[in-house]
């Protein structure tokens, strides 16, 4: 069998050549060990030369697992990086793309007898009776040159200047002639690049404010046709950068540090994430032909009737009406804003989405915009409702302005059914958010959404840090909320709250708690404030503070007296982003009761369901009727 490789492509592709889809052959391939990410080393032949320096993109690892790139395959490679490394002469190949041409059982053996490239990508020079011709074996005879001989491997003149692949650091479309690099061939170990990407995805910017200072931050996803990444901007840079960064544009971005992705956190696929510097910029990318646009699955809106709570998907349709902005306070404490607008697509079916923060305050319904949201998530409350996601207007896009002549035409006219059906739910209500806290983990809740995520569960109280669980709060009212702000001692009997601005004669004390509680899967810490901190001690917490004060054997008996108790759970818990690291806090929203027949039953269900049954010993009358 006859098989011809792509002569000497790897050396062009490593002296900055563009080569189009060149054949090559699989001579071994190895894992990367402590990359802190699965990937793979290949050994190259393109029957002339060879290559270690070649790494296969994370996307096709499965084409190793399915044994697709063993020994001797010959491969087309359909799209390629070749990057120096920052500080080095090394040159790495990145495969983005390949398709196998022909197994490597049935070609059977090594075609050529290729030598190694250097590490910087410089051909060796051969010796004098090395066969230059890639693909002939010993045994094949070609015709004599001019000499006698093969004809000698051209070199590269000095003043040569390559042409480069459009995966390598490159000049960008148009005038700019900006040099950009792949998101790809990001790495901590380099310092000065520009990318040319795509937003993705933008957040809402959230604020902390701390014993040490205060701040403010916004994340966005960028992706390139080399891979995805995540940018994070802190104080000066959010304020520069959060309303210019628009979701679908494409900008050149540069000035970043590197750092090692939180894969809880971020869910691309990239081991790296980005923050700008103090001199970090983003341009807007006038010309992005060369930039991959974002991608849809679009589900109908009659269909979302069929998708599992908590699902998430890419939603489009036009916005029939807008609900007024809405300020609430969560039971965590936390200001939120939150607008319901409706949607109704070509299923001639209406679906309530909830807008959140800066979505909800800009948005504007006049002219009934075409709305598409990307990712948003399925809620059961009010029968079927959908919330949040990465929201644009009038995208454009084909099937956006189809819609849009649809609802001028035809659908404005319709009449239309609703699947948000105000004081339903839909499904199994709340017992779908019932989880083990071992669960909770395992599905990296909190990750989700910058607006913290929902669950209940099961749990018993192991522990209590009692040195803090109080402070000293502001008792001023105002329109019928108190203040509750935390109050410094003046020294001299008043307390100052700077929130009201005021000093006062007294105070008022609040419980902070921070409790660990398990279950038989795992154990997490969380807080718990006043209401349900009171309801969990057992006691006020006036009479706590007192206590703390004057007797310190009863204040110890309260917490011991709350040790190991059982309780059902409604929690929140939320990434909390605190210098540049991320952790998820676990907050208690409500806490209730047991109802040990009732939570019996329910277990019985559960092992029924699964296709177990109760020992004879167990009358299970008495808790199922």
């Amino acid at each position: 069998m006859s098989h011809n490789l792509t002569n000497g492509a790897l050396a062009r592709i490593c002296q900055g050549e563009e080569v189009s889809e060149p054949l090559v052959q699989v001579l071994g391939h190895k894992a990367i060990q402590g990359s802190g990410q699965e990937r793979y080393r290949l050994l190259l032949s393109d029957g002339q030369y060879t290559n270690s320096f070649s790494m296969l993109a994370t996307q096709l690892n499965e084409m190793i697992h399915e044994k697709k790139l063993e020994m001797f395959t010959i491969i087309r490679v359909k799209k390629q990086i070749c990057n120096q490394v920052q500080g080095q002469t090394k040159r790495v190949v990145i495969i983005l793309d390949l398709e196998v041409v022909t197994p490597g059982a049935q070609v059977g053996s090594k075609i050529g007898n290729p030598v190694q490239i250097g590490s910087d990508g410089k051909i060796p020079a051969l010796p004098s009776n090395q066969n230059a011709n890639p693909n002939a074996g010993a045994a094949v005879k070609r015709p004599a040159g001019p000499t006698g001989g093969e004809p000698p491997i051209k070199t590269t003149p000095a003043s040569y200047q390559p042409q480069r692949s459009v995966l390598s650091a490159r000049p960008g479309a148009g005038s700019s002639g900006i040099l950009t690099t792949p998101i790809a061939s990001i790495t901590p170990y380099q310092n000065k690049w520009t990318i040319k990407a795509r937003v993705t995805s933008k957040g809402d910017i959230r604020t902390w404010n701390k014993a040490s200072g205060s701040g403010k931050l916004f994340s966005m996803d960028l992706m390139d046709e080399s891979g995805e990444i995540r940018v994070t901007a802190f104080k000066e840079q959010c304020d520069a950068f959060y309303d210019k960064a628009v979701v679908g544009k494409a900008f050149y971005i540069s000035n970043c540090s590197v750092k090692a992705a939180n894969k809880q956190y971020s869910k691309l696929n990239n081991e790296y994430e980005l923050t700008f510097k103090d001199n970090g910029t983003m341009d807007l990318c006038e010309d992005a032909s060369d930039v991959p646009t974002m991608t849809y699955n679009f589900a109908s809106i009659a269909d979302l009737t069929s998708c599992a709570k908590d699902t998430n998907v890419d939603v489009m349709g036009v916005c029939k009406s807008v609900g007024d902005l809405t300020n609430l306070v969560s039971r965590a404490g936390k200001e939120l804003t939150k607008r319901e607008i409706i949607l109704v697509d070509k299923s001639a079916t209406e679906v309530s989405l909830t807008l959140w923060g800066t979505a909800a305050e800009t948005f504007d319904g006049v002219g009934n915009p075409i709305v598409a949201s990307k990712g948003a998530r399925v809620s059961d409350y009010n029968g079927v409702t959908i919330s949040g996601g990465d929201i644009m207007i009038n995208p454009d896009l084909d099937i956006a302005h189809e819609l849009k002549g649809w609802w001028d035409n035809e659908g404005s006219q319709m009449a239309t059914s609703s699947i948000t059906v105000q004081g339903q739910r839909s499904g199994g209500g709340g017992d779908q958010a019932n989880k083990m806290i071992g669960e909770v983990k395992q599905d990296n809740l909190g990750y989700g959404s910058d607006r913290g995520e929902y669950y209940s569960t099961t749990a018993t109280i192991t522990f209590f840090s009692k040195d803090k669980a109080l402070y000293k709060a502001c008792g001023e009212s105002a329109d019928g909320k108190e203040c509750n702000k935390k109050v410094v001692e003046n020294g001299d009997g008043t307390y100052r709250c700077e929130k009201c601005a005021k000093d006062k004669s007294e105070f008022k004390w609040r419980i902070m708690l921070q409790m660990n509680m398990a279950d038989s899967t795992d154990n997490t810490w969380a807080s718990c404030f006043q209401e349900t901190a009171e309801k969990i001690l057992n006691v006020s917490s006036a009479d706590l503070g007192r206590y703390l004060e004057t007797d310190e054997e009863q204040y110890n008996s309260i917490f011991l007296d709350a040790t190991f108790k059982t309780y059902i759970f409604r929690m929140r818990v939320k990434a909390d982003t605190y210098n540049d690291e991320t952790k998820l806090k676990h907050t208690v929203v409500a806490v209730d009761e047991i109802t040990w027949p009732d939570y019996c039953k329910k277990l019985i269900t559960e092992i029924e369901s699964m296709g177990g049954s109760l020992p004879e010993k167990i009358n299970r009358s008495t808790y199922v009727r």
